[in-house]
């Protein structure tokens, strides 16, 4: 396993997810690329009850915001001996992330599930749905926290 890929959204997640890289990486001596998307945000039009969402543009400022956390995240790695770069990639679908990951030579993509109902997952799906479904090679789901039952 010479490549794995990390994709990551920035979240609460991607402390766990970069942990099994580290873990990974270190085990096979694999080069590690963290693979980030940064997509357009929904901006809403106050324009009375049919107020339209728009998704627009993010701004520069964001973009290199979100580069400059890649770059923390991946330095993260390499301070442990882990061979790791960053890619980020604006507004592109899941299956241009796939192409994405073909063409770095991704051996295991790692990803996070955040956990969403059913009926979200119903009605929009989630990118480790479809990661899982489409995918060249191997996938890792490192599952999110799941809140802990009541006790009764």
């Amino acid at each position: 396993m010479k490549t794995i890929v990390v994709l990551t959204d920035l979240s609460d997640l991607t402390f766990k997810v970069l942990k099994q890289a580290h873990t990974l990486a270190s085990a096979f001596h694999s080069q590690v690329i963290i693979l980030h998307v940064v997509t357009k945000e929904p901006v809403v039009f106050d324009v009375g009850l049919a107020s339209p969402t728009i998704l627009q543009t993010p701004s520069k400022e964001k973009i290199a915001k979100h580069y400059e956390q890649l770059m923390e995240l991946r330095d993260s790695l390499t301070k442990f001996g882990v061979s790791a770069s960053v890619k980020q990639l604006e507004d592109m679908s899941v299956e241009g992330v796939l192409a994405e990951t073909r063409r770095l030579g991704a051996d295991l993509i790692i990803l996070g599930s955040h956990h969403h109902s059913t009926l979200y997952r119903m009605l929009v799906g989630t990118v480790t749905d479809d990661v899982l479904k489409h995918a060249h090679c191997p996938v890792l789901v490192v599952p999110g926290d799941l809140e802990s039952p009541e006790k009764t």
